[in-house]
């Protein structure tokens, strides 16, 4: 028995020699369950934001989308295709809506009295746009109610906003989008509507440009928005550069707390730069982003700006950097007769392309050209080129 006993308690200590044998040192055994990544816990939130220039739907825009969409509606699909990936791709997209979304039911209209038809907003908004200005000079081209119908369109369309154009008081507040938990307010004012006006009895209203009243809601939005963004519709038309008022007016807004700022109207690409608030803020400025489509014969006017802004929110002491600003050339197309209007980023606009432009019926026109205005215009450390041009 004893010897029983003494035999299985040297076959037990045998078996524990063994395994104690094949056991790997600690730091040699694999980790079967590795460390989950350390929790961010720095509360900072990256953004992206492309801002495109004047939206300006002149008749041979709509009635190719009229014809593309076989009778039924509007399809501005072809238009837009070479650029939407870019809108697509970027966590909050603007646009100067120039023409008022009055609707068919009101005529369609060109210059110099506008009216689109809303399936241009629906587009916009399938595309990714999200932030929209109406504050411009041909806001109220379709009277009060091509001014309501615009007002509704936009009102009634989930994740965006737009401002500059309110349609009594219970709708002029200030305009909020909420993107991965930061609020991003828009701003929007324009220096006037060509002499158009409101009936005395309406209860809407145009923001127009007013040192008082931009002091004003750039206070409010601060107390509601973590970033805010404000549009100008300022400025000479077709000027190259901007002019003094434009420059004073960017400084008092940033001055007074505005993050980014974005200029349209004059139809032509202007410069930008980074101006120095006097807080110390670095606030982006882009004084003429010149027109996102259109189909106006000037040479200048076929090249426009897409602003890109890279920023990081800090949820810890609400400050927000500026990673990157830039701008992408983009280019208007059209063949004879204002035909196939087509919006295309220059780095993929080919020489035939530029040989074949309606606009040579008129004027001198290549892509020579056109890389020579960028140039010209924009910074070469604010040049957005995406492939050597």
């Amino acid at each position: 028995m004893k010897y029983q006993i003494r035999k299985i308690a040297l076959l037990a200590a045998l078996l524990l020699s063994l395994l104690a044998g094949c056991t790997m040192p600690e730091e040699d055994a694999p980790n079967i369950y590795p460390a989950p990544p350390p929790f961010d816990f720095s509360g900072k939130v990256e953004l992206s934001l492309v801002a495109a220039g004047d939206n300006l739907i002149h008749a041979p825009i709509y009635r190719q989308a009229k014809e593309r969409a076989g009778g039924s509606g509007f399809d501005f699909t072809a238009a837009y295709q070479p650029i939407s990936g870019i809108i697509a791709d970027a966590d909050l997209a603007y646009i100067n809506q120039e023409t008022p979304l009055g609707g068919t039911e009101l005529g369609l209209g060109n210059y110099p009295l506008f009216n689109s038809p809303q399936e241009l907003g629906t587009h916009l908004v399938n595309m990714g746009f999200n932030l929209i200005s109406q504050a411009n000079n041909h806001v109220l081209d379709a009277g009060k109610q091509g001014f309501y119908n615009t007002i509704s369109f936009w009102r009634a369309q989930p994740d965006v906003i737009m401002a500059g154009a309110v349609a009594n008081a219970a709708d002029d507040v200030i305009q909020v989008l909420e993107c991965q938990d930061v609020k991003i307010a828009l701003l929007a004012y324009t220096y006037g509507t060509n002499g158009l006006a409101l009936p005395a009895s309406a209860e809407g209203s145009v923001k127009y440009i007013d040192d008082d009243l931009m002091i004003a809601e750039l206070a409010a939005a601060q107390e509601q928005a973590d970033i805010v963004l404000v549009s100008m519709h300022w400025g000479v038309e077709y000027q190259a550069r901007p002019n003094d008022e434009q420059r004073r007016l960017a400084q008092l807004l940033a001055d007074n707390g505005a993050d980014v700022i974005i200029g349209t109207h004059p139809h032509v690409l202007q410069t930008a730069e980074m101006l120095t608030a006097a807080d110390g803020r670095e606030v982006p400025v882009f004084y003429s982003l010149g027109n996102f489509i259109s189909a106006q014969d000037q040479p200048a006017t076929m090249l426009g700006g897409l602003a890109e802004v890279d920023m990081t929110y800090n949820e810890a002491d609400g400050s927000l950097d500026i990673d990157r600003m830039a701008v992408l050339p983009v280019v208007t197309h059209y063949t004879g007769h204002y035909d196939n209007i087509t919006i295309y980023p220059l780095s993929t606009y080919t020489a035939e392309q530029a040989a074949a432009h309606g606009i040579r019926s008129k004027h001198s026109f290549s892509r020579e050209y056109l890389v020579q205005l960028f140039d010209e215009r924009i910074p070469a450390e604010l040049q957005d080129r995406r492939t050597d041009f």
